[in-house]
């Protein structure tokens, strides 16, 4: 049974003691997204965690920065959990990057991969990072880093959709929504950081989490 097609129209309350836990998580988040559509439901500054049964391979167990969402215009982001192991400098001559050389840099998604976009994550006195900075230039990715205000990631490429795109993607529990906190901000985030965040979610998740993407392999 499709689970968009079965939870696409809203649900009595009785009905949803029929549903198992991916209907009900689908249709929590079709309604969620509804009952705050009047609110301009907004993911800006916050994470998407790609769900396990999600195959499209430019987000498979992806985690995305999002830095801009917005009902009539669409949503920008960037993969965080996709390093390269690859520095700055190894993409431009560091004598163009004085003080950015060592910053690493992560696959950011499909859009514009051939392009290196400099984001900044900045918190207050060196703390954990509370706010976000983005297009940032090399002047002040080099100020941040200076004065320790937080730190510096680049990117190659992004993540974007049209107006009410991913919107849609949520109503379908494509993605999992998740505070930009510490755990996953704070450091360098690498593929294993996805798996721990499904392991949290419980044995369900975990169990999705860990399927192979070749059923014939299981």
């Amino acid at each position: 049974m499709s689970l968009l097609r079965s939870c696409s129209s809203p649900l009595a309350l009785n009905e949803f003691n029929d549903l198992s836990l991916e209907e009900w998580q689908v249709a929590f988040n079709l309604t969620l997204v509804r009952l705050q559509g009047e609110e301009k439901f907004n993911v800006s500054g916050k994470l998407l965690l790609a769900h396990p049964s999600l195959k499209d391979p430019n987000f498979r167990r992806a985690i995305l920065f999002i830095s801009s969402h917005e009902e009539n215009v669409g949503a920008f982001g960037v993969v965080i959990n996709r390093p390269t192991h690859q520095k700055l400098a190894d993409f431009v001559a560091e004598a163009d990057l004085p003080g950015l050389a060592g910053v690493p840099v992560y696959e950011g998604g499909p859009v514009s991969s051939n392009e290196l976009i400099l984001m900044g994550f900045l918190g207050e006195g060196g703390g954990q990072p509370t706010r976000f900075q983005v297009p940032l230039s090399i002047p002040d990715a080099e100020e941040i880093l200076r004065e320790k205000r937080g730190f510096v990631r680049a990117f190659r490429g992004y993540a974007g959709w049209e107006a009410g795109q991913l919107e849609g993607e949520l109503g379908q529990n494509a993605w999992l929504i998740r505070e930009a906190d510490a755990e996953f901000m704070g450091a360098e985030a690498d593929p294993s950081l996805w798996l721990q965040f499904m392991k949290g979610q419980g044995p369900v998740y975990y169990l999705l989490a860990l399927a192979p993407d070749d059923p014939s392999l299981n």
